[in-house]
């Protein structure tokens, strides 16, 4: 299970999946507390997009939002599943 509260743990967790999936992230920040997350399918198309936080135990509202948001690539709760 992924510690909601922590950001190199989300971001791990999305990364290793998004392999499985043979899917590419790219990263960008947006502000100081988030970064925007791309993730291309193999044609070149952008399957995703989200926003990740980067302090996600100061708001996890944002955390249930991101894995709302990427459930159609990686599952329901895919952050719960290990």
């Amino acid at each position: 299970m992924v510690e909601r509260d922590d950001y190199a743990a989300i971001r791990d967790r999305i990364i290793g999946l998004s392999h499985t999936q043979g899917l590419r992230c790219d990263w960008a920040e947006t502000t100081r507390r988030q970064r925007f997350l791309l993730l291309w399918d193999t044609e070149g198309r952008v399957a995703a997009r989200a926003i990740v936080p980067l302090y996600p135990g100061e708001t996890p509202h944002l955390v249930d939002s991101l894995e709302q948001g990427l459930a159609h690539l990686f599952g329901d709760h895919w952050l719960e599943d290990s």
